[in-house]
């Protein structure tokens, strides 16, 4: 079978499955784009004026075809609502293959690139424009994480790393919204050695940020989530916690703006607890912190992490960052 008719097969499965049957009413046969070292590659579908990617070096293996269309909020699969304060119209995106593959992993992230139109913008959220992010939902946690974003006010554009997807199906598209942040503002503290303190309302989660670990400019992107369940052994005793590593440069967004996904020396993840939180877990020795892996919660222990249990704090040194909760065991 030629490379292009395996895609449109796997186009053809996905429509299947209801989610962009409502906004695409043909399928189109065409061959992928080449994809060079750091270039940018335009999207095919109903969002293709506003939505493109940048690959830089190293990011995908071969040549590769962006597909991105919009999303009608009633049309959206297992009553998935829009985030709070969305712009336009949500989107899938993929990155697929010469073989029909969509690629879910890359490494350094790829840049995506949405524009939007000042009509856009709900009233309510005017103000909040400059606050603007590319959310991508997550199925697992059903929720609408943040990607590492920053925004062109002047030229109505989003840019958002982005290094590991999460598709509504296996080897499926994403599915994302422009829309406001809205997570507290982050509280940050400095310790004799150096160590930076990250906290904030509404949230038992800390981080401790070692000195000269991270670049000068970085910041970190925050999404609390909702305590819902998946499949594990792991009970969730709080909202859980997606914490991405960002790096941006103002002057060229769409080529330099970046996640960072590992790190020369651990971070450490931790989180705030109380008699009340020891008691539901059954006693401290429960009490673990869970990482988000594909779609199941893992003790982190259980694969090799020491979990430090002190008084009022359960901590964890981790390496890269991703989606973490307090859990009991």
């Amino acid at each position: 079978m030629s490379t292009h008719s395996l895609y449109c097969k796997q186009r053809l499965r996905y429509i299947k499955h209801g989610l962009v049957v409502a906004i695409v009413t043909t399928i189109f046969i065409f061959y992928p784009q080449f994809s060079t070292a750091d270039s940018r590659i335009k999207s095919i579908g109903s969002a293709e004026a506003n939505v493109s990617v940048w690959l830089p070096t190293g990011s995908v293996a071969d040549s590769v075809t962006v597909t991105a269309d919009y999303v009608a909020e009633k049309a959206l699969p297992n009553r998935i609502k829009y985030p709070t304060g969305t712009v336009g119209q949500t989107f899938t995106f993929a990155i697929w293959d010469g073989y029909g593959n969509s690629l879910s992993q890359f490494n350094p992230s790829v840049v995506i690139a949405a524009s939007y139109r000042d009509d856009d913008i709900p009233p309510s959220v005017r103000s909040e424009e400059s606050t603007l992010h590319l959310h991508m939902y997550n199925p697992a946690t059903k929720s609408w994480n943040k990607l590492c974003s920053s925004v062109d006010i002047y030229e109505n554009v989003v840019y958002a790393a982005l290094s590991s997807s999460t598709p509504l199906e296996e080897n499926g598209s994403n599915l994302m919204a422009i829309a406001i942040d809205e997570t507290p503002m982050l509280e940050q503290s400095l310790d004799d050695q150096g160590t930076t303190t990250i906290t904030f309302e509404k949230s038992n989660f800390r981080l401790e940020v070692g000195s000269n670990i991270l670049e000068k400019g970085s910041h970190f992107v925050v999404t609390i989530l909702p305590n819902t369940s998946t499949r594990s052994e792991v009970k969730l005793l709080s909202n859980p916690i997606d914490i991405k590593a960002c790096k941006a440069d103002p002057d060229i967004p769409e080529q330099n703006n970046r996640e960072i996904t590992n790190f020369f020396k651990p971070l450490t993840v931790g989180f705030d607890i109380d008699s009340d939180t020891t008691s539901r877990a059954g006693g401290r020795s429960n009490l673990t912190i869970a990482n988000l892996q594909k779609d199941e919660w893992t003790d982190m222990e259980e694969v090799g992490a020491r979990v430090a249990r002190g008084s009022d704090t359960i901590t964890v040194d981790t390496r890269s960052l991703g989606t973490f909760g307090l859990g009991a065991r």
